[in-house]
C-alpha cells in the first residue's frame, strides 16, 4: 500500500508541474490580451502594433519549434522543462520593464522561445513516463494548464494592473515562473537514455499524420489566436464592457477550456477518434464565432456564449492534437513531432492577431476580422473531414 500511494502522489505532482509549465510557457499570450489597453496607452501603440508583439511571441515560437523538439528528444524532457520556466520567466520580466516598442518586441521573442519548449518537453515526458491508456487524462490536464493561465490572467491581471500597474503585475508573474524552476529536480524522474538514432530519423517526424496535424494546427492558430487575443478589447469597444468584466470573460472562458481539454482528450483516447474529434472542435468553433458576430447587435449575453463556447471547442484542440502526436510519433520522436505540429500552430497564432488588429484599424469595426476567423475555422473542419475521407480508418483513427 505505501508503494501504491507514493506512485499516485508522484503521478499527481508530475501532472501538476507539467500543467504549470504549460501555463507559464503560454502566459504572455493572454497577458497581452487582457492588458492590451494598459500597454497601448502606456507605450502609445496601435492595435496592429500590439498584434505584432503577439506575433513576435508566436512566430518565434513557431520557427524555433522543430529545432527545440529535436533538441528535446536528445537532451530529455526534464532539461527541456527547466528551460520553459527560465525562458518564460525572464521574458515576462523583460516585458514588464519594456521602455519602448522595440524592447517589447524583443521581450516577446524571449517568451516565444519558452512557448516553443512547452509541448515538446511535456509531451516527451508523458510519452516516456506515462503508459498508454493513462495519457489522455494526463495530457488533458497538462494542456489545461494553458487555460489555468488564461483564467488567472483574465481574473488577476486587470485587477493587479488597476491596483499596482501592469508592469508590477507582470513582474510578479515572471518571478513566479523562475521560482518554479526549483521543483523540476524534485518532481520529474530522470529520463532514460535515448536510442542513438532516435532524434536523427525524419521519417515519423515528417510523416503524413504529423503534416495533417500541422496544417490543421495552422488554421486553428490563425483563427483562435486572432479571436482570443482581441475578445477582451472587443468586449470593451464594441459591447461596452468594463475592463474588469471584459477580463473576466476571457478568464472564465479559460476555466471552461480547462475542463473541455480534459474531456476532449479522454474521449478521443478512449474511442481512438482523434481526427473526428478535431473535426467537431473546428465545426463548433464556427458556431461560436457566429455568436460573437451576433453580439454586436444582440448584446453582451451573446458575447458570453461565444467566448465560453470557444473555450469549450477551439481552445481544446491542443489536447487532442498533442495526444495524437504522441500516438502517431511514438515515444522516441514525440518531441520532434510536437515541434513540427507547433510550427504550424504557432505560425498561425503569430499571423492571426496582427491581421485581426489591422482589420479593426482599417475598417473601424470587428466584423471583418470575425468573419475571417469564422471562415478559417470552417476550412479547418473541412480539412479534418478530408483527412478522414482520404485515408479511411475502419477501426477508428490510426494509432501509429
Amino acid at each position: 500500500m505505501p508503494g501504491r500511494n507514493r506512485s499516485e502522489v508522484n503521478r499527481v505532482s508530475f501532472t501538476v508541474l507539467l500543467a504549470a509549465a504549460m501555463a507559464f510557457a503560454t502566459f504572455a499570450g493572454p497577458a497581452f490580451a487582457v492588458l492590451a489597453r494598459f500597454i497601448i496607452d502606456d507605450l502609445g501603440l496601435s492595435r496592429a502594433e500590439l498584434g505584432w508583439v503577439v506575433a513576435a511571441f508566436s512566430v518565434v515560437g513557431a520557427i524555433a519549434s522543430p529545432a527545440v523538439g529535436k533538441l528535446t528528444d536528445r537532451v530529455g524532457g526534464r532539461k527541456a522543462l527547466a528551460g520553459i520556466f527560465i525562458l518564460s520567466g525572464l521574458g515576462m520580466l523583460a516585458i514588464s520593464a519594456a521602455p519602448s516598442y522595440a524592447f517589447l518586441i524583443a521581450a516577446g521573442i524571449v517568451t516565444g522561445m519558452g512557448q516553443a519548449s512547452g509541448n515538446p518537453a511535456t509531451n516527451k515526458l508523458i510519452s516516456v513516463h506515462i503508459p498508454i491508456g493513462g495519457r489522455g487524462a494526463v495530457t488533458g490536464l497538462k494542456q489545461s494548464g494553458v487555460q489555468i493561465g488564461v483564467f488567472l490572467a483574465g481574473v488577476l491581471l486587470p485587477a493587479g494592473a488597476l491596483a499596482w500597474g501592469w508592469r508590477t503585475t507582470l513582474t510578479i508573474a515572471g518571478s513566479l515562473s523562475v521560482l518554479t524552476l526549483g521543483t523540476v529536480g524534485l518532481v520529474i524522474p530522470p529520463d532514460p537514455p535515448a536510442p542513438q538514432d532516435a532524434a536523427s530519423s525524419p521519417g515519423i517526424v515528417w510523416s503524413k499524420p504529423i503534416l495533417w496535424l500541422t496544417s490543421y494546427g495552422f488554421l486553428m492558430g490563425l483563427a483562435g489566436g486572432a479571436v482570443n487575443t482581441y475578445i477582451p478589447l472587443f468586449g470593451e469597444e464594441s459591447i461596452g464592457l468594463s475592463v474588469r468584466v471584459a477580463g473576466s470573460v476571457a478568464g472564465i472562458a479559460g476555466l471552461v477550456a480547462f475542463f473541455s481539454r480534459l474531456a476532449w482528450a479522454r474521449h478521443s483516447e478512449r474511442t481512438s477518434s482523434y481526427v473526428a474529434s478535431l473535426r467537431w472542435i473546428a465545426g463548433l468553433s464556427v458556431v461560436f464565432v457566429g455568436a460573437l458576430l451576433a453580439a454586436q447587435e444582440g448584446g453582451a449575453w451573446l458575447l458570453w456564449i461565444g467566448a465560453l463556447g470557444l473555450g469549450a471547442s477551439a481552445t481544446a484542440w491542443n489536447a487532442v492534437g498533442m495526444l495524437a502526436v504522441m500516438v502517431f510519433a511514438g515515444r522516441e520522436q514525440s518531441g520532434g513531432a510536437s515541434g513540427v505540429v507547433l510550427l504550424g500552430f504557432l505560425a498561425g497564432l503569430g499571423l492571426g492577431p496582427p491581421l485581426f488588429g489591422w482589420s479593426v484599424d482599417r475598417f473601424g469595426q470587428y466584423g471583418p476580422g470575425l468573419w475571417g476567423a469564422l471562415g478559417t475555422f470552417a476550412v479547418a473542419a473541412a480539412l479534418a473531414r478530408l483527412w478522414e475521407r482520404t485515408k479511411p480508418f475502419p477501426h477508428g483513427d490510426p494509432t501509429v
